[in-house]
């Protein structure tokens, strides 16, 4: 037996593209944290873990040490620039590139770390409104209920981190 409630979606009549089909309901809600969300590239100078390579990086035309990228988001919990993160994302870079939804790249700190845990807290000092997104309480969850997650996926960042358009 059909309920009312699905009658009454299965009989309206929605374009294919719209976004306020009743089956869409994750777009309003990316919609609305999207600008808190943001991208994070780190980059970090590969050591040499054994005599060969060290031997290899000294007699090629190479630079010594290759750079190394890595890719993941997090998102700004605090107005003043603070964002949470997984600290795998991090690591032990020497270099944390953190992107802003509006285009906006700026140079992170590390504040707090916990490997054990997997999250980390960095700091970027923007010259722009940011927009935070509010931190949830999981004593009021329920086995069973559906859960998002919204990350920016893996974006270039150019390395020329002055190019950038200003704040909207």
């Amino acid at each position: 037996m059909k309920s009312k409630k699905w009658n009454n979606y299965a009989k309206a009549k929605y374009p294919a593209s719209n976004s306020l089909h009743p089956f869409n309901f994750f777009v309003p809600i990316i919609e609305r944290v999207r600008d808190g969300v943001v991208s994070i590239v780190t980059e970090d100078t590969h050591q040499a873990t054994n005599v060969e390579d060290l031997i290899r990086s000294l007699v090629s035309d190479e630079p010594p040490f290759a750079s190394e990228r890595s890719y993941g988001s997090g998102f700004l919990f605090h107005p003043k620039g603070y964002i949470l993160t997984s600290e795998h994302v991090i690591g032990k870079s020497r270099t944390i590139l953190v992107k802003l939804y509006n285009g906006r790249v700026f140079e992170a700190k590390r504040v707090l770390a916990d490997r054990v845990r997997d999250y980390a807290v960095i700091k970027i000092d923007a010259d722009c409104k940011l927009y935070p997104l509010r931190l949830g309480d999981s004593s009021q969850t329920k086995v069973g209920e559906w859960v998002i997650s919204i990350g920016s996926p893996p974006v270039a960042i150019a390395a020329n981190r002055h190019v950038w358009p200003g704040c909207d």
